[in-house]
């Protein structure tokens, strides 16, 4: 999402390769060639490979920078970095853990074990393969979903303080920046897993949501509903045909 909204932002053309991750697309020899951690997103520009979506946003704002998602003032420059790692190194777990009990063990009723062990023997790595058969088939842990919870209302009320700080629009003050980007992705499955409680008691973190998903960066870079994978607003009853 993130580097889709880079892409809408600077209203730029390109074409998606969709990558099935719970078949384990992204552990194919092919895709392995591009990126070989196997982590989506990869860009390719003119033959040139970007890794990491937090990087990939960055080249993007380099090479095509009008209009610019970064602040001229090198302090502000600071806070939007410094939120882009609040994301990647804390909010990215935490989010993790909760999609497991909301999503990915859901994928044992819509697929079945033996259809999600046939997909696994394509990882490279058995351990790790393995190791997420046992966690989507084992029962739900809500004491892990109850601290991922705590964790991220830390930065909930950090972020809270930090829109107070600067007094503007943005986390930044007036322009909307990376800081933004880098959030969108969180807050989309905040609000996907039915979890928005953990800012809803936020005033500024709220408006500030509410604000960016009335963007047209936002709204581009939001995840098709039709490839999105089962959770609470998305029955797999209703949806199972869509997914196979």
């Amino acid at each position: 999402m993130k580097v889709r909204m880079a892409l809408a932002a600077k209203s730029l053309t390109w074409e998606e390769v969709f990558i099935e991750s719970w078949k384990f697309d992204h552990f194919q020899p092919e895709y392995l060639a591009l990126n070989p951690s196997g982590i989506v997103p990869t860009l390719v520009e003119d033959g040139r490979v970007v890794t990491q979506s937090n990087v990939i946003v960055e080249y993007l704002d380099d090479a095509y920078p009008t209009p610019s998602l970064r602040p001229d003032d090198p302090f502000l420059a600071s806070i939007m970095r410094k939120w882009m790692y609040i994301e990647q190194d804390h909010l990215f777990g935490h989010i993790v853990t909760l999609s497991f009990n909301s999503m990915m063990k859901l994928r044992v009723e819509g697929f079945g074990l033996r259809q999600l062990k046939k997909w696994s023997h394509r990882h490279p790595d058995k351990a790790r393969a393995d190791d997420y058969l046992r966690r989507v088939s084992a029962p739900a842990d809500p004491a892990k979903d109850a601290a991922a919870r705590v964790g991220l209302k830390k930065y909930m009320v950090h972020l809270e303080e930090e829109l107070l700080r600067f007094d503007g629009l943005w986390i930044c003050g007036t322009q909307l920046t990376l800081a933004e980007v880098a959030l969108a992705g969180i807050f989309d499955r905040l609000k996907y897993l039915q979890e928005e409680a953990v800012f809803a008691d936020l005033p500024r973190v709220s408006k500030w949501f509410e604000r960016l998903q009335c963007t047209a960066i936002y709204q581009e870079g939001e995840h098709r509903f039709s490839a999105r994978m089962w959770g609470p607003l998305k029955p797999i009853a209703e949806y199972r045909e869509q997914i196979r």
